[in-house]
C-alpha cells in the first residue's frame, strides 16, 4: 500500500507479516519509547504489560532504529528489572 510516495509495511501478530514505517510514524515510535524508558511509571507499564523482556525489547527496537538508549537509561532498567 503507498499513500504520498511513501512504502507502509507492518507485522500482523498472526501470520508475521513486516511492516514500515513512515519517517513521521518512526520519530513518533522513538519519542514514545524514550519517554516511557525514561520514567519509573513507564518501565513499570512495559513490566505489567510485556514482563521484564519488554524493557529489553524496548532498547533493542530503538537501537535498531538507530537511536543509542542513554547509560542512565540502561541503569534504570537494571533498578527495576
Amino acid at each position: 500500500m503507498k499513500r504520498n510516495d511513501e512504502s507502509d509495511f507492518g507485522i500482523r501478530r498472526e501470520t508475521g507479516e513486516i511492516y514500515m514505517l513512515n519517517k513521521q510514524e518512526r520519530i513518533l515510535t522513538i519519542e514514545i519509547l524514550k519517554m516511557t524508558l525514561a520514567t519509573k511509571r513507564g518501565r513499570e507499564f512495559l513490566i505489567e504489560r510485556f514482563g521484564k523482556k519488554g524493557l529489553k525489547t524496548a532498547a533493542g527496537l530503538l537501537e535498531e532504529m538507530g537511536v543509542q538508549v542513554g547509560r542512565q537509561q540502561q541503569d534504570r532498567q537494571k533498578l527495576v528489572s
